[in-house]
């Protein structure tokens, strides 16, 4: 995922990303974001997230 400002990634460019991530993956009945929660940087400085979905 990349963000549209090179500078700046806010809280709604990344739930669109997540979304379009996931609309076409195959969830079964876990079609729902539920949660997301910061694990922690990467090397780089790069925040990373764990996504949670639900039904």
């Amino acid at each position: 995922m990349w963000p549209p400002h090179p500078l700046h990634f806010t809280a709604l460019d990344l739930l669109y990303q997540l979304e379009q991530q996931i609309a076409q993956k195959e969830l079964g009945d876990h079609s729902y974001l539920e949660r997301l929660d910061a694990i922690e940087k990467d090397k780089g400085g790069i925040p990373m997230f764990y996504l949670t979905c639900g039904s």
